[in-house]
């Protein structure tokens, strides 16, 4: 267990547990990176049913600005759902690395290291945030402060909407891209 501070809170990160406590880092399908479906491989890849919603992610950003973020998952029957985030630069000699900062505005979240690159971090569900609140539907609320860098920002985001029946089949895999440049 690692913890990590960002943004003035205690983030606590499982590096080697997945599922219901929250995807291995890097499964946002951005940079050629796989997706929750790596694991979740029966249904097809954004199968028509269910929505990945993604709200806040800002067309042009402000270095040094605080943008709320909300993901939406929905789909008929989903008793858990997750997802993960990242926001990374989207070109340039930076390109791949992380852009800006994550604060949790709640404790249905965690933030966790890449085991790739440890300068990268992903936000994601944990335990408590994977339960649905209403059957169908999930969402979740973080804050991303834009970087000082003035490079446009790409967000990629999957979503799981899963079954709860403790495996990896029925579940439905959602997954977006978004990108954010940099105001003049």
């Amino acid at each position: 267990m690692l913890a990590l501070v960002c943004g003035g809170l205690v983030w606590w990160s499982f590096e080697v547990e997945a599922y219901k406590e929250g995807p291995f880092p890097n499964m946002t399908g951005g940079f050629g990176e796989p997706t929750c479906r790596h694991c979740h491989l029966d249904n097809k890849l954004n199968a028509p049913g269910g929505t990945l919603v993604v709200n806040g992610i800002p067309p042009r950003y402000t270095t040094g600005e605080t943008y709320p973020i909300t993901i939406t998952l929905s789909r008929e029957g989903m008793r858990r759902g997750g997802f993960e985030i990242s926001s990374r630069f989207a070109s340039g000699s930076t390109k791949g690395k992380q852009a800006g900062e994550w604060r949790g505005l709640d404790q249905r979240m965690q933030l966790i290291r890449s085991q790739i690159d440890p300068s990268l971090f992903f936000v994601q569900h944990n335990t408590v945030g994977s339960l649905a609140p209403a059957r169908g539907t999930n969402a979740w609320t973080i804050q991303w402060v834009a970087p000082a860098a003035k490079t446009p920002v790409q967000f990629n985001i999957a979503g799981n909407a899963s079954n709860d029946d403790a495996s990896a089949l029925g579940d439905f895999i959602y997954t977006k891209a978004v990108r954010s440049e940099a105001a003049r």
